[in-house]
Formats: C-alpha cells, sequence, structure tokens
C-alpha cells in the first residue's frame, strides 16, 4: 500500500512525543531503507506490518489501537501531500464525502499505479445511523478505515460521531460493516435541492446523432439483451451483431464492487454512481483492426516507464442499499480476479453509468476509461474517438498530469532525499575538520582562520607551562630503528592526549620527545598551577606504562613547570601555528633540561601560583645554574595527599642508582637550610644526554 497509512501512523507518534525520539526508536528498529512516511511510495505489505508491530512495542499498544491512531490521523498526511481541497470537493455533507470518495480514488490510479483502494458505501439506517459497508482486498484494515472516518467526520465536518464495527469481514461476508452513530446534519436535506421542470426537453435523437453523441453507449433489457450499442463500441467487438446477445457474457462490472449483470440491481442503481467495466477480451477484435494509432506508437508503449502503468485497484463506487442483498454472494475471490483484471491493459475499460430508459431498459453512458498514453495505445482508442462534451478527454490530459506531477514529485523528493544525505556527509565532514583543526589550535584561533583573519597575538599574565622529554632519548633513537621509535612515542603522546584532555588543560606542541602543555591560556583560569600539577604527577606514572625498545624497561621521563606571564598568537599564514612566547616559556624548558630523570621540577613561582591549602608535596633542591638567569633555587614536585596510595616521584640519578635516599639524607643533614641540596651534583641534559 502507498504511505497514507505511514503518514498517519508517524503524525500519531509526533503527537506523543513531539521530541521525535519515540519516532526515531520506531524508525531505526523497522529498518525501511529510506523515508518511512513517504505519502508516494508504495510499501509493501511486510513493511507495513512491521511498522506497526514496532510501534506498539513502543508505545505498549495492540497493532489495531495502532492502526485505529493513525486512522485518527489520516488527515495529517492527506493535507499535506495537497489533497484536502479534493476531499472537500466530494461534498458538502459528510455522507455525500463518503459516496464520492471512490470517484476520487479513480482519480489516483495515474499517480498511484499500484494502488488497490478500498470502497466505502454509505446509507442511512431506518433508526437515523449511518452505515457503512467498507469493501477491501485485504483484511486486517478496519481499524484505520474507522480511524479515518471519525477524522474525516470531526476535522471536516465538526461531527462527533461513534463508529462501531458491527459486521466482520469473513465467514461468508465479504466486507466489513460499520455503524456510525451522528447526527443528522451528516445526511443531505432533500428538501434543500432544487430541481427545473423535465417539461422543457424536447429533443428526440436519431441513431446518426445518437452514435455521434454516445459512440461507447449500450443498452439491455430485462433479460440482459443488448438492444442498443454505440458504433465505436460495435465496432471493436467480434461478432456480426451484437444485437440479442447477452451482456453479462460480454461485460464484467469492475466497479462498483460485488455487482454482477443483474436487471434488478442494474435498474435501481443511483445515477450518481459511477461504474467501471470490461469487455472482455475473447470478444475483442485484435488491435490492430481498431486502431488508427501507428506501429511506432506501439514501441513507444513497450519502453515507457512503469511509472505510468496503470493499476487499477479493487474497491468500488457506493451504490444503494437495493444491491445489498445479493454482495454476499459474491467470493473475495471473484473480487480480487476483477481487480488483476483491472490491471490487464489488453481489456478494454469503459467508465460512465447505468440509466433506467422509460421502455424498461438499462442503458449504460461511458467512455473509455483512459489514464495514460500507455492505455491509449493497448486498447486501440484515438483521442477523436472520445465525445468531446463527456470530458473523456479532460480526464485523459488531467490524468497525465497528476501521472507527470506525482513523477516529478518522487523524483524531487528523492533528489531532496539525496540532497540531505549529501549534506549530513558534508557536516559530519566538516565537524571531523572542526574537530582536527580545533586539536591543533584553539577554537576562536581556528573559526578565525576559518573567515579569512588572523586574531592578534594576546598577552597572558597568568599561565602554568609544563615540558616534558624522555631520558635517553638520543641514545634510544641512535640504536633502535626509526620506526620503533615513532612507535614508542606514539604509545606515549596518545596517553599524554588523554591525561591533558582530562585535566582541561591545553596541548601546545611536540617536537621529537618533547610534549609541551599550558594551563592559563588559551582560555585564563586561576587554579592554572593546580591542573598543570595535577596532569604532570599522572604523566610521570602512566610513562611508566610504556616500555623502552632500548634495554625493555620502563621509559622515564623528565618534567619542568614554570608559571608567569607570556604572550599568544598564530605564527604564519601556510600551515599557521599557535606559539607561546615569553621566558615563563623559557624557564619551564629550562627546568626539564636540568631536571633528573622521573622529577618533576619546579620554580619557586610555580609554587607561589598554587593556592595556600593545595595538597602537593615538594622538596627544594637547592640552586642551579639556569641559562640567563645564573643560579636558581629549584623544587622537586613529589605528589599529592590527596592520593596517598600513590609513591612519591623521587628523582633517580642513573638508570641503576636511586638517589633518592641520598637527597633526603642530605635534606635532613645540612644545616644550611637556603641551600641543602647544593651539593647534589646536576648536569645539564645537553652535556650529559645519557642519565
Amino acid at each position: 500500500m502507498y504511505g497514507v497509512l505511514h503518514k498517519g501512523l508517524t503524525a500519531w507518534l509526533l503527537s506523543l512525543d513531539d521530541t521525535g525520539e519515540l519516532l526515531q526508536r520506531v524508525e531505526d528498529e523497522t529498518e525501511i531503507d529510506g523515508t518511512i512516511d513517504d505519502f508516494f511510495r508504495y510499501y509493501s505489505v511486510q513493511q507495513t506490518q512491521r511498522f506497526l508491530k514496532v510501534a506498539a512495542k513502543y508505545t505498549k499498544l495492540s497493532v489495531g489501537e495502532c492502526m485505529a491512531n493513525a486512522g485518527l490521523h489520516f488527515l495529517d498526511g492527506v493535507l499535506e501531500s495537497g489533497y484536502g481541497h479534493m476531499l472537500k470537493a466530494l461534498g458538502d455533507t459528510f455522507f455525500e464525502l463518503l459516496e464520492n470518495l471512490d470517484s476520487l480514488h479513480e482519480s489516483f490510479v495515474a499517480s498511484f499505479p499500484e494502488m488497490n483502494v478500498s470502497s466505502f458505501r454509505p446509507r442511512q439506517g431506518e433508526d437515523g445511523t449511518m452505515i457503512v459497508s467498507y469493501f477491501s482486498e485485504g483484511t486486517g484494515f478496519a481499524d484505520f478505515a474507522m480511524g479515518a472516518l471519525k477524522a474525516c467526520a470531526q476535522d471536516m465536518f465538526n461531527l462527533e460521531v461513534d463508529v462501531r464495527h458491527v459486521v466482520k469481514k469473513g465467514k461468508g461476508c465479504n466486507h466489513d460493516e460499520f455503524r456510525v452513530f451522528v447526527d443528522k446534519s451528516a445526511f443531505p436535506n432533500a428538501n434543500a435541492l432544487s430541481f427545473g421542470t423535465e417539461d422543457y426537453c424536447t429533443l428526440s435523437l436519431n441513431k446518426e446523432l445518437t452514435n455521434n453523441l454516445l459512440p461507447w453507449h449500450f443498452a439491455f433489457n430485462a433479460d440482459l439483451q443488448l438492444t442498443s450499442i454505440g458504433h465505436e463500441l460495435s465496432a471493436r467487438l467480434s461478432m456480426d451483431d451484437p444485437i440479442g446477445k447477452s451482456v453479462s457474457s460480454l461485460f464484467t462490472i469492475l466497479r462498483p464492487v460485488a455487482t454482477k449483470f443483474e436487471y434488478e440491481a442494474l435498474s435501481v442503481l443511483e445515477e450518481t454512481l459511477g461504474v467501471t467495466l470490461i469487455i472482455k477480451n475473447e470478444f475483442l477484435l485484435a488491435r490492430s483492426n481498431v486502431s488508427n494509432l501507428s506501429s511506432t506508437l506501439d514501441t513507444i508503449h513497450q519502453s515507457t516507464s512503469s511509472l505510468n502503468q496503470d493499476g487499477l485497484s479493487e474497491g468500488g463506487l457506493s451504490h444503494s442499499a437495493s444491491v445489498m442483498s445479493f454482495q454476499s454472494a459474491v467470493s473475495d475471490g471473484n473480487m480480487k480476479k476483477n481487480s488483476e483484471l483491472a490491471k490487464k491493459k489488453k481489456h478494454l475499460k469503459l467508465h460512465g453509468q447505468f440509466t433506467l430508459a422509460e421502455n424498461g431498459d438499462v442503458i449504460f453512458f461511458g467512455t473509455p476509461a483512459l489514464r495514460s498514453y500507455e492505455e491509449m495505445v493497448a486498447q486501440g482508442v484515438d483521442l477523436q474517438q472520445m465525445p468531446i462534451h463527456s470530458h473523456a478527454r479532460d480526464v485523459l490530459f488531467g490524468s497525465l498530469f497528476l501521472s507527470t506531477s506525482a513523477a516529478n514529485s518522487v523524483l524531487v523528493d528523492r533528489k531532496l532525499a539525496d540532497l540531505d544525505a549529501t549534506m549530513n556527509e558534508v557536516e559530519e565532514k566538516k565537524n571531523q575538520i572542526d574537530g582536527l583543526l580545533h586539536s591543533i589550535l584553539p577554537p576562536v584561533v581556528a573559526n578565525s582562520l576559518a573567515l579569512g583573519s588572523i586574531p592578534p597575538a594576546e598577552r597572558y599574565e597568568n599561565v602554568t607551562v609544563l615540558h616534558s622529554t624522555v631520558n635517553n632519548f638520543s641514545l634510544i633513537t641512535s640504536e633502535i630503528p626509526a620506526a620503533q621509535v615513532m612507535g614508542m612515542l606514539h604509545e606515549l603522546f596518545v596517553k599524554f592526549d588523554d591525561l591533558t584532555e582530562k585535566h582541561g588543560c591545553y596541548k601546545v606542541e611536540t617536537n621529537g620527545d618533547a610534549y609541551m602543555v599550558a594551563a592559563g591560556c588559551p582560555d585564563t583560569r586561576e587554579d592554572h598551577a593546580e591542573m598543570i600539577a595535577n596532569l604532570a604527577i599522572d604523566m610521570i606514572l602512566v610513562a611508566q606504562d610504556v616500555i623502552s625498545p632500548l634495554d625493555g624497561d620502563p621509559i622515564r621521563i623528565r618534567i619542568g613547570i614554570h608559571s608567569g606571564d607570556l604572550m599568544a598568537g598564530v605564527v604564519g599564514r601556510a600551515r599557521p601555528r599557535y606559539c607561546l612566547f615569553g621566558d615563563t616559556v623559557n624557564l619551564a624548558e629550562q627546568m626539564v633540561e636540568t631536571g633528573l630523570p622521573g622529577s618533576i621540577q619546579t620554580t619557586y613561582r610555580f609554587i607561589q601560583a598554587l593556592p595556600h591549602d593545595h595538597p602537593f608535596k615538594f622538596i627544594p633542591r637547592g640552586h642551579i645554574e639556569v641559562d640567563g638567569k645564573g643560579k636558581m633555587k629549584t623544587f622537586f614536585l613529589l605528589g599529592s595527599e590527596e592520593f596517598l596510595e600513590a609513591p612519591m616521584l623521587v628523582p633517580q640519578y642513573t638508570r641503576t642508582e636511586d638517589i633518592g635516599a641520598q637527597l633526603l639524607a642530605r635534606s635532613t643533614r645540612n644545616n644550611d637550610i637556603s641551600d641543602r641540596l647544593a651539593s647534589v651534583t646536576t648536569f645539564k641534559r645537553r652535556n650529559q644526554p645519557n642519565y
């Protein structure tokens, strides 16, 4: 079926949760490729059933209740798809709308070639209620139909209705029946209708004029024998003299559904109800004998897109209660058979009405039921063979227009869906690029560069900078293949990246084995020193999980920290870099160069930047020589009282000799408190690369 039920179902789910989360969960589990509620798309029975079952699962309702709620939102999809004005044109009352609904269905055939539309036949009961017979090829959609009836009555006519399912399809009954309790305003007012007098109609048509005006008519008597037939219709029959032949053997009625050639039924069939029938193929001449269309058109017909293929659905037009007596005699199999016959282009289809003449004959006035160019070719009908007054040409052109519009609409929807998918891909790629760019540059800088401008350098008064290097890195690079060195650095720096993000610091750059981080820049923070202290401790600990390819031991790193002011800004236009400048950066680098393996060496300025009640433990190292500064007192950060289970980060003198005990001993033995560790020899990294 087409997407009318799907449209109503999604509208109902959105009414339960306007955030769309419920609908999204249902869509994900339904697993329908493409749009789940495309009004113009044909969905298989399995897809519709799957949609209903998943909706029932998440709403904790039965499938029938879900269908009823979808029916209550039936008009949402109709109005959204632009067919609301067509519904309003069907009648001024609810009863008239249902009477003429099947006429609207017929006009949809060209646009919806696979449509097997249902049929509604209303009648007024003796108790004033409305009885609606609902014919459908399949079963199980009665709940949706009941919901749709309520929606139309309430939303279009402001009627409060109560719909009850009084007869169910099956067990000898080929239709469902609903009893609708509704106000009398739902029915047309017969007294309001105005008819002119018949006295002024004096025409009496001869055969020639009748053939010209009604070339496709036929008439039959009470014995169902042909008494008259138009010249276009007779020219297509494979018999010399059709008069007197049985109409029931020549024709099959498709609509109204479950209607047979019975004189009593057809003689009282309301003239307002349309009839669609076909001439049985065995009584038709070969198409080449009756059509003037060239063989070229046949070729075009065979190569035409299947989008315009006709799919006359099983279903039918309403008719009066007088024909209800024989409805149950027609089986579902016959209804399905008629539906399949209607889809075969080789049959000549006619659409019109039955009228009872004064002499007792029943006359069919109609024209070929053509909805596409392909049908014209298949049925061998030229445009000039369709009377102008019948509007058959207008119907044909209207159907062609609707078919083309529907095809274009589907094409546009697909293009829009493809565009949406492409835009989502572009947005995803953009987010990936932005994420990568923001990992290299601060977001504010990256955004400025994206707009084509380079932001000016800024001064930051309170920043803490951390430098780290790998001990024995020069020896490692000289002895170990480059690929293994790169693998070691990658493993180490990925761990550092995670820690940097965890502590909210900003990774400035890596250079060889050097890893540089800052806090307080580019985002100012009062706790910048505390953030770097915690990061440094974690870096020392996590580095022990990385094995050196030189000797198989855990690698050791040095860390240097200093706090102060600096300048920061973008340098270069091609492959720009966000760089930090100033004495703070240089001193942090000096702290790592003069540090010891496994140690975190800091300046006193860094300790001053920490809050007074900080939990960190320091031990003074003493005065060391710093390039450009002379002697400077430095400190080792040993750990934090917040993590008592973590070992103290005591620096190591060589790879084999632990000098932590010596440092502690000397620090307690010396009387010179200002320089208790001055006697400890310090080698700068650039002079002794193999600590």
